[in-house]
């Protein structure tokens, strides 16, 4: 789908070492992604190379600054089309291979895209019946192709490892090495129907889960690997002769979590990627001691089960922080109110509250007479509205307790942050990743608008992130973590319901040039803005942060470099 490798030349030079994209793209045949559709484009006869041939894609130099942007860019110049009608589905382990004959050694990045259906630009669906159609698919080739129809990737993939260089599809020889770019964004192939089934549903709930928060999502990653290891055993695989049954089946749990943390949902990497590092330093062990099968269940829930104790353990540290630093000095101060602020509905943040609610220290040892809760409404899915809830349903199960302070909460607008920072003592979010190179916290957008007001009107107010240790990443700057745009029509769906004068004109409007409606979830907040990090082996600095971050990199590269 995207330009072509040089022509074969005759040389005794030494292999000049290329970059390249190579891009496919894929449409779902139901909503739940049990059946798929890869696209075959036909090389036309106006292109200097592997005129007339079948591809998926063929690889495109990289000259952007990233090889994802240079797949967007390949996409849209080719096809047409835009994320607007696409999104970016899959991205594969990028790999290297040489061809003399062209005095190159390639290194490919290969890359899935998710076609969107026209009816419903926000859930990628297609009726099984015409799933094979090209009808409303919303293409428009350009020179380098004549015509594409859509196939079972199996297939392809069946027919490409059957009669390797010879294969043809629709009477069309195909491109070379397109198989391996193919089976990198396309696991479900090695893995076998069920298996391979439950990991494309799996990753699809992962994406499309935009209420739970990153320790949740950790959590439901761990479930969906432990179902699909139900169906992998070392016992039920076939290999070839020479192959032991425990390496292909320790290669393939590392290539299943490589897929899981990647391909699920990237912004919350961190703490997806944790989780499965963990599980897999104990999968480690059954691996090389080839033990009882039947342990790798256990195995899996009891990392589960360490995630509960973990949460539990976060709550008691915030719980801590709260009365020795902050109740301790309102005693000093005389002050008979605590006021804190918070926004979203960060799961880590909903149970840390409720937590302190609960306590039953909290009805004796606190000398505040209220507790001021100010929460901001977190636009566009409203998760704060959310979260004040939460809180005061459980606050119906304590209210008659009169040793307890009295607990008001506010909402406000996401825009009224400086009014909501007035006079507050403390400040704190969650957080969806922490960057390991410096400790910036990525959160819900309206974060970094919130601290600033806070530390510019209440410059006293403490700014804590409350967070498990489990969501830094690896020591990387900020700039090499993906932004989250999330679709529009969650932020154009509110503009409709409160009547919004101008937001049909909007509505008819998006996806032309010249207009854009961003829905960017998260922000980075420097850590220079933070002044503690409340996680579940207590409060830490930045120090703490690089500490952790360095061990998680050290089992990227241990369980995922030579996959």
């Amino acid at each position: 789908m995207t330009g072509s490798l040089p022509q074969r030349i005759s040389s005794t030079k030494p292999l000049q070492k290329k970059s390249v994209v190579s891009s496919f793209l894929f449409k779902l045949c139901d909503a739940k992604g049990h059946a798929t559709k890869v696209a075959l484009f036909r090389r036309s006869d106006k292109v200097h190379t592997y005129q007339l041939r079948s591809c998926l894609s063929l690889p495109s130099q990289l000259q952007d600054a990233t090889p994802v942007e240079a797949a967007w860019r390949e996409l849209q110049e080719e096809t047409s089309l835009t994320p607007s009608t696409v999104k970016l589905w899959r991205k594969g382990r990028a790999f290297s291979f040489q061809d003399e004959s062209v005095g190159r050694e390639w290194t490919v990045y290969p890359f899935a895209f998710l076609l969107k259906p026209p009816s419903d630009r926000t859930e990628a669906t297609h009726s099984a019946e015409n799933c094979d159609s090209d009808e409303g698919d919303g293409i428009t080739l350009d020179w380098e192709h004549d015509f594409y129809n859509w196939h079972d990737p199996e297939e392809v993939l069946s027919r490409l490892d059957e009669e390797g260089v010879d294969a043809t599809m629709c009477g069309q020889k195909f491109v070379p090495r397109i198989a391996d770019s193919l089976k990198n964004v396309y696991p479900e192939y090695k893995l076998g129907t069920t298996a391979g089934r439950r990991l494309r549903e799996g990753l699809q709930q992962l994406q499309n889960d935009h209420e739970s928060g990153a320790r949740e999502l950790a959590t439901i990653a761990l479930n969906i690997l432990k179902d699909i290891l139900l169906e992998i055993r070392p016992s039920k695989l076939r290999v070839e002769r020479n192959e032991d049954k425990w390496n292909v089946w320790w290669r393939d749990v590392r290539l299943i979590s490589w897929h899981i943390w990647k391909n699920g949902r990237e912004s919350m990497g961190a703490a997806i990627g944790s989780a499965l590092l963990s599980v897999l330093a104990d999968l480690e062990q059954l691996y090389e001691e080839r033990g009882c099968e039947d342990d790798v269940d256990r195995i899996v829930e009891y990392s589960i089960e360490k995630r509960e104790a973990m949460t539990k353990r976060l709550c008691e540290a915030f719980d801590s922080y709260l009365r020795e630093e902050e109740i301790g000095k309102a005693v000093t101060e005389l002050r008979k109110t605590l006021r804190v602020m918070t926004l979203s509905a960060s799961s880590t943040i909903r149970e840390s509250i409720l937590h302190f609610l609960r306590r039953d220290g909290c009805n004796s040892d606190v000398s505040f007479e209220t507790l001021d809760v100010r929460i901001l409404e977190s636009r566009p899915l409203y998760e704060g509205v959310t979260l004040a809830s939460t809180i005061l349903s459980t606050l119906e199960s304590v209210r008659e307790d009169v040793t307890r302070p009295k607990v008001n909460v506010s909402l406000y607008t996401d825009s009224s942050a400086a009014l909501a920072a007035r006079d507050v003592d403390v400040l704190f979010i969650g957080a969806d990743r922490i960057a390991g190179f410096d400790g910036a916290v990525s959160n819900k957008t309206g974060s970094l608008p919130a601290i600033l007001a806070a530390k510019h009107i209440s410059p006293q107010a403490r700014i804590l992130v409350v967070s498990e240790l489990d969501k830094v990443a690896q020591a990387e700057s900020i700039e090499s973590h993906p932004e989250e745009d999330n679709d529009a029509e969650e932020v154009l769906r509110a503009w409709r319901v409160a009547g919004v004068k101008g937001a049909d004109v909007i509505d008819s409007q998006l996806g032309d040039d010249g207009l854009a409606v961003k829905n960017v979830y998260f922000e980075w907040v420097p850590s220079a803005l933070i002044d503690s990090y409340i996680t579940d082996e207590g409060v830490m600095g930045v120090a703490g942060i690089r500490e952790r971050s360095t061990w998680v990199k050290q089992q990227v590269h241990r369980f995922f470099d030579h996959l």
